[in-house]
């Protein structure tokens, strides 16, 4: 039984320095709270990434697509971005925004903290981009 403990810990463990790891390489908050305060500082969307270490199709998000230095640079320049777990961070942030579908995006009006964009699916990186630029114009309007 000891071990079963000490081998889930292990895993949970593993799991949250993954999503941690993603989040310094791609320069994305971890904590929701500071990330919509600074949102609200620069009056830029938030970014609210849900994910899950469960989840295969989340995982291929942020390997193929997300990581691109071209996306980065794209998200760091319009977006404040934080990632969480579905599951281990579900405390951390609005109920609201623990999506039943994942990956999901919820692009965040920082003045409202509500979400007026929704992505939850898979998308390839040139399909991402032009939903980004959608995003901004929907901001702005």
């Amino acid at each position: 039984m000891r071990v079963l403990v000490v081998l889930l810990a292990f895993i949970f463990t593993l799991n949250a320095a993954q999503i941690d790891e993603f989040a310094t390489t791609a320069g994305y908050e971890r904590n929701y709270q500071k990330a919509l305060a600074s949102a609200r500082d620069s009056n830029s969307p938030l970014m609210l990434l849900v994910v899950a270490d469960y989840c295969p199709w989340c995982k291929k998000l942020e390997r193929k697509v997300l990581e691109d230095p071209q996306v980065i640079a794209k998200v760091k320049a319009s977006f404040k971005a934080i990632v969480v777990d579905k599951v281990h961070d579900k405390e951390s942030f609005p109920a609201e925004f623990n999506a039943k579908l994942i990956p999901a995006i919820y692009f965040i009006d920082p003045k409202t903290a509500k979400s007026f964009y929704e992505i939850s699916t898979y998308m390839n990186k040139r399909e991402f981009e032009l939903e980004l630029t959608k995003v901004l114009a929907e901001f702005k309007r």
